[in-house]
């Protein structure tokens, strides 16, 4: 839809309807082999050719720029060619090997470089291979080092697709935990701290949320849980699937002291948070955090070979005889794949040009807010950015098709953002390094979109 206003940056062209017909093609064929969910085109209509830095090509010859990221696994583009570099080099020289047994030197050197980069409580690594495992792994570790059998989670996080983390802390929506969540306890919930929409509250904030912290105290521990069977707060220091919702210095403030007053290990769930991408190395940095453990996954491994890494204090680990790697945890081209990638980020710049993208994000889209009734909020942690959509500002009911009709007025002028069937919150996560002029083009894109659909907007 639109061409390169730049010599120096490519731009992206959408010049069929979308599905084009190779990709229309591709959906029969895999509709007839594969299951369920695989099945579903509404939300991507496409299928992608090939991709380059930031940029998606589909088999139809159509370009989009990615602010999916691979859901954030690709942090510096597509094909990062140093970290790629490296990667296949540590191939050549070690090939693959199981680092639990067969031990080699890359992970002492990234369990280093890691230390050295977190809060300066941690001191300790333990391996993993997904986001969910090393979820799984935290939660096994708090409570083997406290002796204490429950978990304090917040509705709205997701956690992972295991049976436990479904029912865990996957709650972005109800039906994630349908059929899994009867089969887990030991778990406790309270809402995750919004600013715009509060429980027991009618219409749009700004809110107070400390308010969440006031729950914990005089409902969750008075009527639900006594705060000595409590292991720790599993918790995202930004939310992400829920809508990419920024809790304040206060809330944190309140819930560290809780944490403090009854020995509640303080679970940083950074895997898609983590890694430069709310602008500083780790979340917990925007507010000077110490978790007592911090779980790192996706944009982590550099967007090569998949790694995990659960990072805690000596009370958490030193002493732990809990198993949380694996057979594909940390083998040594993972290991210097995830060395180049943070070196890079801390080397080239990065961390500030996610910073401007937050400045960006609430520059262009901040704005929509009184433009439109039906955008209720915007929302930017350095490269997260969520426009959550309403019917109207009085009620603030969610407004799902309102959001998906937005994110195909998107694709169409050339912006692959972050959808789901019954959300309501808009996202975009591009890569920490997407040049700044593509960046605030693609966002002007999207407020077109909104334009757009705002002037007819869908039934809900």
């Amino acid at each position: 839809m639109s061409t390169s206003v730049s010599s120096q940056v490519e731009f992206p062209t959408v010049r069929t309807p979308l599905p084009g017909p190779a990709s229309a093609r591709l959906m029969s064929r895999n509709d007839a082999v594969m299951y369920g969910p695989y099945r579903e085109h509404t939300t991507v209509p496409l299928y992608i050719e090939r991709k380059t830095d930031w940029l998606i090509a589909d088999v139809d010859g159509n370009t989009f720029v990615d602010h999916v990221s691979a859901w954030g696994s690709n942090p510096l583009g597509a094909q990062p060619p140093e970290t790629l570099a490296r990667t296949i080099e540590a191939m050549h020289r070690w090939g693959f090997e199981i680092t639990d047994y067969v031990r080699s030197e890359p992970p002492i050197r990234l369990a280093e470089r890691l230390v050295e980069l977190a809060p300066p409580n941690i001191t300790r690594v333990a391996t993993g291979i997904t986001g969910t495992e090393v979820v799984e792994g935290a939660v096994k570790l708090a409570r083997e080092a406290t002796g204490r059998p429950m978990i304090l989670g917040f509705l709205g996080q997701y956690h992972g697709e295991t049976t436990y983390l479904t029912a865990a802390g996957s709650t972005d929506l109800a039906e994630v935990t349908s059929n899994s969540a009867q089969y887990v306890s030991g778990l406790v919930f309270a809402p995750y701290p919004n600013a715009f929409r509060a429980p027991f509250h009618r219409g749009p904030g700004p809110y107070d949320d400390a308010i969440y912290v006031d729950y914990l105290e005089e409902v969750l521990l008075r009527h639900q849980v006594d705060p000595e069977q409590i292991a720790g707060v599993l918790i995202e220091p930004v939310l992400g699937e829920g809508g990419i919702v920024i809790p304040s210095a206060e809330f944190w403030r309140r819930l560290t002291d809780l944490c403090r007053r009854y020995g509640w290990a303080l679970i940083a769930d950074e895997v898609q948070t983590g890694i430069g991408r709310c602008g500083t190395m780790f979340a917990v940095e925007r507010w000077d955090l110490e978790p007592d453990l911090l779980l790192l996954g996706k944009g982590f491994a550099g967007g090569v070979m998949p790694i995990g890494a659960t990072l805690g204090s000596e009370r958490m680990m030193r002493d732990s005889t809990m198993h949380v790697g694996g057979t594909f945890a940390w083998p040594p081209a993972a290991c210097e794949g995830a060395l180049t990638n943070i070196e890079s980020i801390l080397r080239d710049g990065v961390l500030a040009n996610v910073q401007e993208m937050e400045r960006v994000a609430h520059e262009v889209l901040g704005p929509l807010v009184e433009r439109h009734e039906q955008v209720g909020d915007v929302r930017a942690a350095g490269g997260l950015v969520g426009v959550e959509f309403v019917t109207d500002m009085e009620t603030i009911r969610p407004a799902p098709a309102f959001q998906l009709a937005v994110h195909h007025a998107a694709l169409r002028r050339g912006v692959l953002g972050i959808t789901q069937p019954g959300k309501w919150v808009y996202r975009l996560q591009p890569a920490l390094n997407q040049p700044m002029e593509l960046f605030r083009w693609s966002c002007e894109r999207v407020a077109d979109a909104i334009d757009e659909v705002a002037a007819a907007p869908p039934a809900e």
